[in-house]
């Protein structure tokens, strides 16, 4: 079994929409059947990353980018920690914004079997930003960012097969733009499953 994110599983809470005053993502998960998680090594990892095209028109790239594990350095400087760097294969990071209102920050880690993820996954947590809530080996979790340059913001964690994902999405004081929160969780959890498949990742926002 492996995890799929708000509207590709049962159902989701206030997450997106314009209605969305920036609460957490409510999800309640379901585990739904899917095709036996492949590894996601670099260049598979990487197609898997969002990029600005498939999100909504204003939002533009930043950066996008996947390692293999061949520097450990750059693992932690992700902020994954070492148990998850040592046993990991292979992680990219997204980045995608108007730099003014919002941004969005897509994180993956890979590793090499399901189990691992899982193991790692039911005792995720980072330094300063904690989930909210117990965290499953099939579920997400959704946490509050803790604020960078008066900016602030809210994130969520969610297993896929052999993959591990974190998407923060965080917004100016003052701004007034809806969380796209959920809606990006689901397009990312898409894009890992249509790659994980053998599949060109085609989700999008758009």
């Amino acid at each position: 079994m492996a995890v799929a994110a708000c509207g590709l599983i049962a159902a989701c809470g206030t997450g997106g929409g314009s209605d969305d005053k920036r609460q957490g993502p409510g999800f309640s998960v379901a585990p739904t059947p899917s095709p036996v998680a492949q590894i996601l090594y670099v260049d598979r990892l990487e197609a898997a990353l969002p990029r600005s095209i498939h999100f909504p028109r204003g939002m533009g790239d930043r950066s996008a980018h996947a390692w293999d594990l061949s520097n450990p350095a750059i693992c932690q400087s992700e902020y994954w920690g070492d148990a998850l760097c040592a046993d990991a294969v292979a992680l990219g990071v997204s980045a995608v914004g108007d730099m003014h209102t919002e941004s969005v920050l897509v994180r993956l880690i890979s590793f090499g079997d399901e189990a691992t993820a899982k193991d790692h996954f039911r005792t995720w947590s980072t330094a300063t930003d904690k989930p909210e809530g117990s965290l499953s080996v099939d579920g997400l979790a959704n946490y509050v960012l803790t604020p960078a340059g008066g900016w602030v913001g809210r994130g969520v964690v969610v297993r896929q097969g052999a993959v591990i994902a974190k998407v923060e999405y965080s917004w100016a004081p003052g701004e007034e733009v809806p969380s796209q929160l959920a809606d990006v969780t689901r397009m990312v959890a898409e894009r890992i499953r249509q790659t994980q498949s053998g599949k060109n990742p085609t989700a999008s926002m758009r």
